[in-house]
């Protein structure tokens, strides 16, 4: 009878579908409090023209939206999210173990860095401009204007209605341009920090897999923090508005430094998020050996 080890079943493309979706589901839950607050820093504009912005840093944001707009508030455009995060992870993850399985020779027995990065570029050009932009595009309309719709269908509606089919993939080439190097640099970190305290059979403690997960989560999200800064700023605008006026606009309002608004909160977000997201996979992969599936 053979033993399967979480090495082999993290290999097989099927369990990863699964495990994925799983841990996409966890990292949802614990990540879009933190992710609305996100949006809102980068997004936020002075009112009436002055320098006043409607929030002073994170903290502030997030007493102003659970004072103004309940809790429920934080959690505004997940259920867009939640009908796709599951298939977006799971298939994140599928894609990423075939672009492994693509990379490696017949005679090769270990994962290397090639094999990690080629698999994070063809999950993404995947995922990332197909199923992530436009639901993104969205989950940031809902964040940034609450009141204006009544949710997910009444704002993919309105895209359609004002700015055709285009607006629904609005940021589309920002999306792959900030997740590619993301994912390749999010992948890497926990494969190479994994490698380091896993056990024999593969298996990691429920702490060090947190742990793994969320210095991951924050290394992938620094590569990624302008490039997401951009995206939303320009996902955000209602009607037709040129790529090249997103731009002017950061850099009139102070350049790189504008770019990484909203970072505090972005990696404080990235911790529990990635540990979660890791706990979900990790323990479902074991789960799925226990199960024989």
């Amino acid at each position: 009878m053979t033993v399967t080890t979480v090495e082999m079943k993290r290999s097989e493309p099927y369990a990863n579908l699964l495990a994925g979706g799983v841990g996409g589901l966890a990292s949802l839950v614990v990540g879009h409090p933190f992710d609305t607050v996100k949006v809102r820093l980068q997004t936020m504009k002075a009112k009436g023209g002055g320098s006043s912005l409607p929030y002073a840093n994170a903290r502030d944001c997030f007493l102003k939206i659970v004072r103004h707009e309940g809790v429920c508030g934080l959690f505004k455009g997940m259920s867009a999210l939640a009908v796709f995060s599951v298939p977006r992870f799971a298939l994140m993850f599928y894609a990423n173990t075939w672009g492994r399985i693509i990379a490696q020779n017949p005679e090769d027995s270990q994962l290397t860095l090639k094999h990690i990065l080629l698999g994070g570029v063809i999950s993404q050009m995947v995922i990332a401009p197909t199923i992530t932009a436009p639901l993104e595009r969205v989950k940031v309309l809902l964040q940034v204007h609450p009141k204006k719709f009544t949710g997910q269908v009444d704002c993919l509606s309105y895209i359609l209605k004002t700015e055709g089919f285009s607006g629904v993939f609005r940021g589309s080439l920002l999306t792959l341009a900030r997740d590619i190097p993301a994912f390749c640099s999010y992948f890497a970190t926990y494969e190479l920090l994994r490698s380091l305290v896993k056990s024999d059979d593969g298996r990691m403690s429920l702490g060090a897999t947190a742990v793994i997960g969320g210095l991951s989560g924050v290394v992938g999200w620094g590569v990624e923090i302008p490039a997401d800064n951009i995206k939303n700023r320009h996902q955000v605008c209602l009607g037709q508005k040129p790529l090249i006026n997103t731009v002017r606009e950061v850099i009139a309002e102070g350049g790189v430094r504008q770019l990484y608004r909203g970072a505090g909160v972005i990696l404080l977000r990235a911790f529990p998020a990635n540990a979660a997201t890791f706990i979900g996979y990790e323990w479902t992969i074991r789960g799925l050996i226990l199960v024989d599936l």
